[in-house]
């Protein structure tokens, strides 16, 4: 099998500035062709289909024009897809919080005028390598960030994001599960970087999501900006809503190439099907399953083993043995128990409960990168029942933070053991909420009188 990596000649020359060869050199590597091999090395190891042996540059006047100086695709044998685009990241992070959505942009643009579905489309697979250095320690906020909102945004677009250089408090496999989650974020960022406009850029108003924006800004990069959080909000919503930004391109005299874009594929989304609904339970796409053996279930810091999902994609495993432990040694009981909960039998004739990682496997790549921590222990296991753990991922902000806030409260002692620094905040920041102080403190004191209730009644 022959595969072989095409890139454009402009992102090579790119990587061979004394700048970002500077870079690359501090981080071990000697030159661009040592840097790209590494990139090989990282896709072949990420994707069972991919078995990448070499790279060129775009010849074609259709290759060189489909794609911009950080994009470039796979061509070759037993790909599994009718095509594989590979965005990359700029090296050195000029562009700050906004790299992702200013690199990408335009060939999704691109893409999207040969085919209007591409985002769509699961014969592409879409892949998006982050190689920029965005600091000295490569390292975001630990509180919720930009970079971690437009990385939750590519998930929920269908792109699998893979960290080349890995980045300190950031995780790579999160995305939003509905719109009003996205909205909330968004607009709790947006409100906390005082330096933006406080313009609501989307507004959502009977089952519509509006665009809007001020007439300044319909210039430069704040079109590629904007269009990307409109797609991501679309792909959050589906087709539970109508989306609208004839706000916007109505003060225009000429379409800009993105709003062209992103008008036909509104005009289609309007009448076509985006996405499935939700299934019963959320489906937890991230792990995978196994039942291996363990010499020490309670070891953090076993290092995190990957299996293989149907898409070819290497996933963190989750062990069967672990989660048995924890739900039979809480009596197959609801963490969130109280007298209003109903449960039916599983086929182990036990009440059905499914264990659910407090802190999300989601967020497994970035524990082990900073901690050497495996999320998948016992202290970090709690038994749902259906309801409730579709509540705290499909349920509304204050549904949601109300378990998240119990479980935080009940299961603060296991919860440190293994990161001390773990707050509600930082806790709710993981399922995609934002949490000012003030709220911090009121739902930490509901859920302490919530469950000094429970155990009062016990008595």
């Amino acid at each position: 099998m022959s595969q072989t990596l095409v890139i454009q000649e402009s992102f090579y020359k790119s990587l061979c500035n004394d700048k970002n060869l500077a870079i690359l050199k501090s981080l071990g590597m000697k030159s661009a062709d040592d840097f790209l091999q590494k990139v090989i090395a990282k896709l072949n190891d990420e994707f069972t289909f991919l078995e990448i042996d070499s790279y060129r540059f775009a010849r074609t006047k259709e290759e060189k024009s489909s794609f911009s100086q950080y994009s470039g695709f796979i061509e070759g044998d037993n790909l599994h897809y009718d095509k594989v685009v590979v965005f990359f990241t700029p090296i050195d992070s000029k562009l700050g919080d906004v790299i992702i959505e200013q690199s990408l942009m335009p060939t999704i643009c691109t893409q999207m005028e040969e085919n209007i579905t591409f985002l769509l489309d699961d014969k592409c697979k879409k892949i998006v390598l982050l190689t920029s250095k965005i600091n000295a320690n490569n390292r975001v906020d630990i509180d919720y960030n930009k970079m971690q909102m437009d990385v939750n945004s590519l998930n929920t677009l269908n792109f699998d994001v893979i960290p080349f250089f890995p980045i300190l408090n950031l995780s790579t496999d999160t995305r939003f599960n509905t719109l009003t989650e996205y909205l909330e974020m968004s607009d709790f960022l947006q409100k906390k970087s005082k330096a933006n406009s406080q313009v609501q850029y989307l507004r959502l108003d009977n089952n519509t999501l509006y665009g809007n924006c001020e007439l300044k800004q319909l210039e430069g990069q704040f079109i590629k900006s904007f269009c990307f959080r409109f797609l991501t909000a679309m792909f959050a919503g589906g087709n539970d809503f109508k989306y609208d930004i004839s706000q916007i391109t109505k003060r225009l005299s000429k379409l800009d190439n993105q709003f062209k874009n992103l008008s036909k594929f509104i005009e289609y989304a309007n009448s076509s099907l985006l996405k499935q609904g939700h299934m019963i339970a959320p489906i937890d796409d991230d792990v995978i399953e196994s039942d291996d053996e363990l010499d020490d279930i309670n070891d953090i810091h076993r290092k995190p083993e990957r299996g293989v999902d149907g898409n070819g994609r290497k996933r963190f495993k989750t062990q069967k043995k672990i989660r048995d432990s924890v739900l039979e040694k809480a009596k197959y009981l609801c963490d969130c128990n109280d007298a209003s909960h109903f449960y039916f039998e599983s086929v182990e004739l036990n009440n059905y409960v499914e264990g659910h990682h407090i802190v999300p496997m989601n967020r497994q790549q970035e524990y082990y990168f900073d901690s050497s921590i495996n999320l998948d222990i016992p202290n970090n296991i709690v038994p749902l029942c259906p309801n409730c753990h579709c509540q705290i991922h499909l349920g509304s902000r204050q549904a949601r933070l109300k378990i998240i806030s119990e479980l935080y409260v009940r299961n603060k002692a296991k919860l440190l053991s293994f990161n001390p620094n773990l707050t509600l905040s930082i806790l709710a920041s993981y399922y995609n909420i934002g949490l000012e102080q003030e709220e911090e403190i009121y739902y930490t004191k509901k859920a302490e009188k919530v469950i000094e209730a429970r155990i009062n009644s016990l008595k």
